[in-house]
């Protein structure tokens, strides 16, 4: 069996975040025989991770499909990789698209369109509702963390290595790229309120500078160590040696970065918001911060975790037995039941189709050049919303 992905961005972005893990993630249980990642942020052709990895014109993307005839096509984003594999559907392959991210401008129309929708948590489930996918081609699919990998490390040499890096205190754990949702802005201004021995560690890509002029303004600069990558691997070194791990976030789509922690027994501070909330228990495997913006609360929350031993072994423990339901076999496995199912799926009922065939006429129009969109009087494109208004919230009965 062949299977075509999508990935939101290039492979080469993956490797060079040290994710060694992507033959697996790309192929669950080894469910096909052959993969294709193909992409228009791709170029040439190679091969790694158990795949053949293309790139190609979106406007060819149809034409390569009928060439590897896959058994199913997956778009990894309900953004441009979903517009990509909808819009450029091939009779009896069916499609499968996976949303990642809360983001409502991460979530387009497109999605309704796609055989089966996969979400990684029930807060991106109901974003999807609301651009009308229809609750029964929703499937709820969490991210996974390698169990085999991502455990306590309890050996002092190995431990000692990374702090060896840094000078002698207790130190806060921050993992994710450097963006405004990350709340690494107010992890800044909270370390202004913590004792002088306590320092935060920022690993993940990304520009810098804001969040080290506010360093500055703080009077924290010295005690903010910024780790641009780490290898996936040595990943769990880390989380087992920070003091905690804090990512106060102002939204997330799933958050792996604290399963892995939970996994790896890292005492967790969080923002008490869904998803981290749909899997983490507050006082029993993390503390989760209401007030996640104040650096007052912030500040006591990690006070309390990183000194109360009882406490943080408690919920350390906590979070370990939280992260087992997220093995990547168990995850793997119900990520190829979806697949097994869409290969059995019926082709889209007739007024999907249509929809589509609307969907794609009024893409085309609103893309235009201008001087050919002129060309389209305003009363013709008002025809095509009457006729597109009522096909976005279909009725599952209806079909």
């Amino acid at each position: 069996m062949r299977l075509v992905v999508v990935p939101s961005d290039p492979i080469s972005s993956y490797e060079r975040n040290g994710i060694d893990w992507l033959r697996s993630y790309y192929n669950p249980t080894g469910i096909f025989d052959e993969v294709f990642a193909v992409s228009p942020l791709e170029t040439g052709q190679r091969d790694a991770h158990g795949m053949t990895i293309l790139g190609v014109k979106a406007s060819r993307f149809s034409h390569v499909l009928r060439d590897i005839q896959p058994d199913v096509v997956r778009a990894y984003g309900g953004f441009w990789p979903a517009d990509l594999v909808c819009r450029h559907r091939v009779k009896g392959i069916p499609v499968v698209v996976s949303v990642h991210d809360s983001d409502p401008s991460h979530i387009f129309r497109s999605l309704r369109y796609a055989d089966l929708v996969i979400c990684i948590s029930k807060v991106v489930a109901k974003r999807a509702e609301d651009v009308g996918v229809e609750k029964n081609r929703i499937r709820i699919l969490p991210n996974r963390v390698d169990t085999n990998v991502f455990q306590p490390v309890r050996d002092e040499i190995s431990l000692q290595c990374v702090a060896s890096h840094f000078p002698q205190g207790k130190y806060i754990l921050h993992v994710g790229r450097k963006a405004h949702e990350k709340g690494i802005d107010t992890v800044i201004r909270t370390l202004a309120l913590l004792p002088y021995v306590y320092s935060c560690i920022f690993i993940g890509r990304g520009d810098t500078a804001p969040y080290r002029s506010l360093a500055d303004q703080t009077g924290v600069s010295e005690r903010c160590f910024w780790v641009e990558a780490v290898n996936n691997s040595e990943l769990p070194l880390w989380y087992s040696w920070c003091r905690c791990m804090c990512v106060p976030s102002r939204w997330e789509g799933f958050g792996i970065v604290f399963i892995e922690a939970a996994a790896c027994g890292a005492p967790i501070v969080t923002s008490d918001i869904e998803p981290m909330n749909e899997y983490l228990t507050h006082n029993e495997s993390a503390f989760l911060v209401k007030d996640y913006e104040n650096s007052e609360a912030l500040a006591g929350a990690i006070l309390k975790v990183c000194e109360d031993n009882g406490y943080r072994r408690k919920i350390s423990s906590g979070a370990v037995k939280a992260s087992q339901v997220f093995d990547r076999q168990i995850v793997d496995a119900a990520e190829a039941a979806i697949y097994r199912e869409a290969m059995s799926l019926p082709a889209l009922a007739v007024k999907k189709r249509l929809g589509l065939s609307v969907w794609k006429i009024k893409n085309t129009i609103d893309h235009l050049p201008g001087r050919l969109s002129k060309r389209f009087p305003a009363s013709f494109k008002h025809k095509i919303k009457r006729i597109v208004q009522p096909l976005r919230h279909e009725g599952t009965k209806k079909e």
